[in-house]
């Protein structure tokens, strides 16, 4: 999880993505898959890091069992106050397979 934060704070796209499996799903909170695979990650992601260079996302509290990693986070530089949401990441072989955003 450290890994993920510090590539996507410092908005190395190739980093960010290779933390993440090939067949990755990323989801809001009604069950919408909003990107699917490293090609649609990539995409996202990248747009948004040249959209939101200030952004900066650290995590506030982390817990985890077997393969689920829940984390509340901090994000600032997006808007002009701190956002807050909770991420939810099932891990498969060391990388983040499925990840839902609770906004």
């Amino acid at each position: 999880m450290e890994r993920v934060l510090a590539a996507l704070n410092a908005k190395d796209i190739e980093a960010f993505v290779a933390c993440y499996a090939p067949d990755v799903t990323i989801e809001d909170g009604a069950d919408t898959v909003r990107v699917r695979g490293h090609s649609e990650l990539r995409a996202t992601y990248g747009a948004m890091f040249g959209r939101q260079p200030g952004m900066q996302v650290e995590a506030v509290h982390r817990t985890d069992t077997g393969p689920y990693v829940v984390q509340e986070e901090r994000v600032t530089g997006r808007s002009p106050d701190p956002e807050r949401h909770v991420a939810v990441y099932t891990l498969r072989d060391g990388l983040i397979a499925r990840e839902r955003l609770l906004r």
